[in-house]
């Protein structure tokens, strides 16, 4: 009777050592996300806190500029110089834009390396 049941307790403990290693490897992938969620914040606060600092300056900037040239022009141009202004200062955020969307599309996906390590273990098992 106890030679029937060794087999079966190899087969258990065996189950038990892949189900062990199973769960440690999904450990280590959920750490990797975690770890790639937290960089991911921290890119996007940076690009949020710059992309906000930036346009601030920028229409003080060009709202300063466009006052002072005002100033400067005699009164019957004053309306073609604050369209020219205002053409400007359009054509210079939608340039601004499309840059950062640029960027932006040109960064990693969010969690690609998990979704690599997750092919990888499925190509293993």
């Amino acid at each position: 009777m106890a030679s029937g049941l060794g087999p079966l307790d190899e087969t258990l403990a065996a189950g038990g050592r892949l189900s062990g290693v199973c769960l440690d490897i999904l450990a280590d992938r959920l750490e990797l996300l975690g770890l790639e969620a937290r960089e991911a914040k921290v890119r996007l606060a940076q690009c949020l806190i710059l992309a906000c600092a930036g346009a601030a300056l920028l229409v003080v900037g060009l709202g300063l500029v466009g006052v002072a040239v005002l100033i400067a022009v005699p009164p019957p141009w004053r309306a073609w110089v604050a369209a020219g202004i205002a053409f400007v200062c359009l054509a210079a955020g939608a340039g601004a834009f499309w840059r950062l969307r640029r960027r932006l599309s040109g960064l990693p996906r969010v969690f690609s390396q998990t979704a690599a390590e997750l092919r990888k273990d499925r190509e293993c098992f």
